[in-house]
């Protein structure tokens, strides 16, 4: 939540920024591309989402973005063509690609969504080769930036080692180690032949941190992605390390600040970013007096559990049972107590995918953000409809929410869809 706001507020700095006079800007055009709906293989809940936010961000800073999700195999050729024609005159050249990859013999590959791998010719016919991106954008712009979210468990390698049998050795785990050219950084989100966490919020861990830090005019491209791998580390306990090679010739930033803006306009500036340090402050004690509030109910929840299970044993002795005296929790009153963000969690029966995330906002009462619409009562009642983008139609929640939790089913009328859902407000 707190990176939420600071980069919220880093990016209507730069916005306000660039009302001003500037020289004529640098031609920067991205591709972005997110595949999750694997047909052959176990969907993955992310990628969509993080090519959607990146995409986003990139537009209000200033790229051409070229994007695209859920691509097959002739979808992301056109695509890749589509970008290569992006870049003739472009200064600054962006990839960044979340989805499942893999690497044969030293070799990176990008894998569409209808890939089946059943045999070696795979590599050739149904898998995007890595290089033929890299190369094309090195040859037609002199700066260039990689983003690879590809190096999560690919569970269609394994059809690929059985058709490969004793070649099965050269397929690797996660990606291989790619060098760059002058004028390119390439960020991967681990550390080569290491596996990714695809993550369980709207992001993974990688695509969370870059889209958080992107937009702050202060960060050059460099310490930017010093403070993604810390953040990374400390979600995922130091089992992925994001890594990169660079071969950049001078610093690097997204939402840079003009060399020679006018004093009013610097100013304004210093001002604005006074108050991204007090929000994040502010953010901060918000934050611990919520882990707080946490904490207490726990307490309590668990001081409460005590104290039944001694009267239970009292009971069973035929003894008066002795209680001890819960202190008393102060909460919140009327809809407000259910104020937040919170995430859901569906399980399906029936529906096309086993399960997957989504989060909303609730404010006085109103259910909103993702999509989602509804209402919450005083008695922590909920209702609301979310649309189901991918296949037509909306999918109908209700349940009951109480403290930072709620559990309640769902359906989605005219089809077998239904499943039982879990609330957590963070």
């Amino acid at each position: 939540m707190i990176g939420f706001i600071c980069g919220l507020i880093a990016t209507l700095i730069f916005t306000v920024a660039a009302t001003g006079a500037w020289a004529a800007q640098p031609k920067r055009v991205a591709l972005v591309i997110g595949n999750g709906a694997y047909q052959f293989t176990s969907p993955l809940t992310n990628p969509t989402n993080d090519a959607g936010d990146m995409a986003a961000a990139l537009k209000r800073l200033g790229f051409e973005v070229l994007e695209g999700r859920d691509l097959d195999e002739s979808g992301m050729r056109r695509t890749i063509k589509g970008f290569a024609e992006l870049l003739i005159g472009a200064d600054v050249g962006l990839l960044f690609y979340a989805g499942h990859g893999l690497q044969v013999n030293g070799q990176n590959y990008l894998v569409p969504v209808d890939a089946k791998l059943q045999n070696a010719a795979g590599l050739d016919f149904e898998l995007i080769r890595l290089d033929v991106i890299h190369r094309t954008m090195e040859r037609e712009t002199k700066t260039n930036v990689i983003f690879l979210d590809a190096c999560r468990d690919n569970p269609l390698s394994r059809n690929l080692a059985r058709s490969m049998g004793t070649r099965s050795s050269q397929i690797g785990k996660g990606l291989a180690v790619v060098e760059s050219g002058v004028g390119t950084l390439i960020s991967f989100s681990t550390q080569p032949g290491n596996t990714a966490l695809d993550g369980e919020g709207r992001n993974s861990p990688f695509a969370a941190s870059l889209i958080r830090h992107i937009s702050d005019p202060r960060e050059d491209l460099s310490t930017l992605l010093i403070q993604v791998r810390n953040d990374v580390m400390a979600a995922t306990k130091d089992q992925q390390i994001p890594w990169e090679h660079s071969a950049l010739r001078s610093k690097f930033y997204f939402a840079a600040v003009p060399p020679q803006e006018p004093a009013a306009r610097t100013e304004e500036l210093r001002k604005a970013l006074d108050e991204v340090r007090m929000a994040r402050e502010a953010a901060k004690d918000a934050e611990e007096k919520r882990l707080a509030a946490v904490k207490a109910a726990e307490d309590a929840t668990k001081q409460a559990q005590e104290a039944i299970a001694l009267k239970r044993a009292s009971e069973r002795q035929g003894e008066p049972a002795k209680v001890a005296a819960l202190a008393p929790i102060e909460k919140p009153q009327g809809v407000r107590q259910f104020d937040g963000v919170w995430s859901v969690i569906s399980r399906s029966e029936g529906c096309k995918m086993p399960g997957w995330v989504t989060d909303f906002q609730i404010a006085e009462g109103t259910i909103k953000g993702a999509f989602a619409s509804g209402r919450i009562s005083t008695d922590g009642k909920a209702s609301w409809r979310l649309p189901d983008r991918r296949h037509g139609g909306h999918t109908n929640y209700s349940g009951t929410f109480e403290g930072n939790g709620g559990t309640g089913t769902f359906s989605k009328p005219g089809t077998p869809c239904s499943g039982t859902f879990t609330a957590r407000r963070y």
